[in-house]
């Protein structure tokens, strides 16, 4: 019988109680070798027992769906997981692969009671898990009272240095010299992205070496414990599985101010407190937010991407409004050091391109229908399937980017769902392309009707034509969930518009509500003028 030995340490005892992974190791290859298993793999993981993901376990799972073994050799119960709800899916689903489980220091026989017994040892192992848990952190909260930081909340601060005798902090001078500068600049006028630039032109490291983000200079000028206040469970993980992936995401987010814990004198004080709560009064001045909205209607935002660097092209003015641009994100809001090199596409040239190529799509359909039939066949490879995944993980970190700014008073209700709105469109045409890889679908029933497509392909192109005249281009653009990636440099404007062709075939009139497949269309060469 072919064997896997399995081991698990937490990453903070690793050598308690003699069950180190050479031990656990050593002991369930002895096992194993005793009856005559070959050891064909050995699986080792450094990880809390109470997760269920975890790399090593992940690694074995995979290794008994693929039949790479016959049997699971693990040390004692609480080495596989310390949830019994864990260990139950775990055993069900080594029984449906036809794998045993075995452990050296424990004995069980295959029977409805040792099931039981299995179960009852992963519950008291579940229980001293979380009584060690509610110990841990009561002596985190006593350690906070005192005046001590407590350990394992996280790295170190830019600005300052740990100090492991006294659990408190020190002042950095050089670093913390730099957190002034912020400070200050920020409360004269100066912008995230003005002191970001600074920075990273001036070759000054962030805490962790690298260059500074806007971001991360936004949390610098929110916290608190640069005028000398720190606190104790100001914030807590929230857990949630990726839809797209299935692993566990953690999202900080802040508790409410009654659970805080203040913890007296642990961080000196690098600027005065009038000087924190200046910028705190600048960064929620509602004015300042007013100035940063839009004036402007920029009708395909949510649908224009750079195609360069895939960013997002969104609006921008020049001479005081008189001129209307789509600029690709990154080519001027981002830092210097990272910025795209792609030009400024004039509102107009790009709007009225769109609306003739998607006219001239709508106005051949024998042409859309070859598409949709070869469509319904599949045909996306696994390099497209792996691309549309990616993309569908960074859809949701910027779904939740948006989240986290709303919850800090970033942004408005009005700009949070016109942005949702936006990645909503493109998580659409990502699903559609992972669903048309992962099966087959025939072709709608709607399009088998040749005739009524061509005229409702004909009512949706006069649709697309009166919209771009009444300046209702955004509307279509949602309706058609159009997807429009572009490049521009000082010769021409090139690019591809995706999109999805509504069609009712119950009325022959076109709707927002039932889609076809979707169709692709590239043009080049548009003729841009400057």
């Amino acid at each position: 019988m072919k064997a896997i030995a399995y081991s698990r340490v937490s990453t903070d005892a690793q050598e308690r109680d003699g069950t180190s992974l050479d031990t656990q190791e050593r002991a369930c290859v002895e096992f194993a070798t005793e009856r005559g298993w070959d050891i064909v793999r050995k699986v080792r993981d450094s990880a809390s027992g109470s997760l269920l993901e975890r790399e090593g376990l992940g690694d074995l799972r995979t290794a008994v769906r693929h039949g790479e073994a016959d049997v699971v050799v693990a040390y004692a119960v609480d080495r596989l997981s310390r949830s019994q709800n864990h260990i139950g899916l775990l055993f069900d689903e080594f029984e449906t692969a036809g794998v045993k489980l075995e452990f050296v220091t424990e004995r069980f026989e295959d029977t409805a009671v040792g099931r039981f017994i299995i179960a009852a040892r992963a519950f008291i192992a579940e229980i001293e898990r979380e009584k060690i848990a509610e110990r841990t952190m009561r002596g985190k909260e006593e350690r906070a009272k005192s005046g001590r930081i407590p350990q394992a909340t996280g790295k170190g601060i830019y600005g300052y240095k740990y100090n492991r005798e006294t659990g408190r902090r020190v002042i950095e001078p050089v670093q913390a010299s730099v957190v002034r500068r912020m400070f200050e600049d920020f409360a004269a006028g100066g912008s995230l992205m003005g002191i970001t630039n600074a920075l990273n032109e001036e070759g000054i490291p962030s805490y962790s070496g690298g260059t500074w983000s806007p971001w991360t200079v936004r949390n610098v000028l929110l916290n608190p414990v640069y005028c000398g206040r720190t606190f104790y469970r100001r914030t807590k993980a929230k857990y949630r599985r990726d839809p797209a992936t299935g692993r566990r995401r953690r999202t900080m987010v802040v508790r409410d101010r009654s659970k805080w814990i203040e913890v007296p004198g642990a961080t000196p004080g690098i600027i005065p407190e009038s000087l924190f709560e200046a910028v705190q009064l600048r960064f929620h001045d509602p004015e300042r937010r007013r100035v940063a909205q839009r004036k402007y209607a920029y009708q395909l935002s949510g649908h224009v991407r750079c195609a360069l660097c895939d960013s997002a092209m969104v609006g921008q003015t020049a001479s005081g409004g008189r001129y209307q641009y789509y600029r690709c994100r990154r080519s001027y809001a981002g830092p210097r050091n990272d910025r795209c090199p792609t030009r400024y596409v004039r509102v107009s040239v790009l709007e009225d391109a769109v609306v003739r190529e998607v006219a001239a799509v709508l106005s051949s359909p024998e042409v859309v229908l070859a598409e949709l039939r070869q469509a319904s066949t599949g045909g996306v490879d696994s390099r497209e399937l792996a691309a549309a995944r990616e993309l569908m993980t960074s859809l949701e970190k910027q779904r939740k980017r948006l989240l986290r700014l709303y919850q800090m008073e970033e942004i408005d209700d009005a700009y949070l769902q016109k942005e949702l709105s936006a990645i909503q469109i493109r998580r659409s045409t990502v699903e559609a392309t992972i669903a048309r890889a992962e099966r087959s679908a025939p072709l709608p029933k709607a399009l088998e009707d040749t005739a009524g497509f061509t005229a409702a392909c004909a009512a949706l192109r006069k649709k697309v034509l009166s919209a771009a005249d009444d300046g209702q281009l955004d509307r279509i653009a949602r309706a058609m969930q159009l997807s429009i990636k572009v490049k521009r440099t000082d010769e021409e404007l090139s690019g591809v518009v995706e999109g999805f062709i509504p069609i009712d075939s119950r009325r022959e009139t076109v709707e927002n509500n039932a889609f076809s497949h979707d169709s692709t269309h590239h043009w080049t060469n548009i003729g841009i003028t400057t």
